[in-house]
């Protein structure tokens, strides 16, 4: 008898929480680049290391990837940095502690070659601690975080993406 009022009152506190989310307009950030941008191109620095993850995304969207030339959009990758320093210290001076940091330098074009969105830089860091008695650990650590910097520099430009065909979108009418 309780195990089953215990159950009911947590599936009522549930979809409480979940009236009270969808009342208040919350909802997931997503792109609808599919009815805005049909195709981009991507020139520049093509070997940047995020390239092949804003690839993926813009494909994973339904966006095709044509020439510069046929495409609607074009992203031009200028530069690219990727670093890594010492933070902190622990004893003996070996490091305890590493930042990351991950930066882009774009702009986006139009098939004309107009530009949609001047040229940007985009930067993100993290720090991760380095564990002495687990250096395989902490390198596959420093892979992750640099893929996620990555990862989100590229939903970075998705989102520049987004906003400048809605704009353009906005002025053709």
């Amino acid at each position: 008898m309780c195990l089953t009022s215990w159950s009911t009152l947590s599936f009522v506190r549930g979809l409480l929480v979940l009236c009270l989310v969808s009342g208040c307009g919350f909802h997931l950030r997503s792109y609808n680049l599919e009815s805005n941008v049909e195709s981009f191109a991507i020139t520049g620095k093509v070997r940047a290391r995020v390239v092949s993850l804003l690839r993926q995304n813009l494909r994973q969207l339904g966006v095709a990837e044509k020439s510069a030339g046929e495409a609607a959009v074009v992203i031009e990758i200028l530069e690219q940095r990727n670093q890594r320093r010492s933070v902190s210290t622990a004893g003996r001076a070996r490091t305890a502690e590493y930042e990351v940091d991950y930066g882009l330098h774009y702009q986006i074009l139009d098939a004309a070659g107009m530009i949609l969105a001047p040229p940007t830089w985009i930067e993100r860091q993290r720090i991760y601690r380095v564990d002495r008695d687990n250096i395989v650990g902490s390198s596959e650590e420093q892979s992750i975080l640099q893929r996620e910097l990555m990862q989100d520099i590229a939903g970075q430009i998705i989102r520049a993406i987004d906003l400048v065909s809605r704009v353009n979108l906005r002025a053709d009418e």
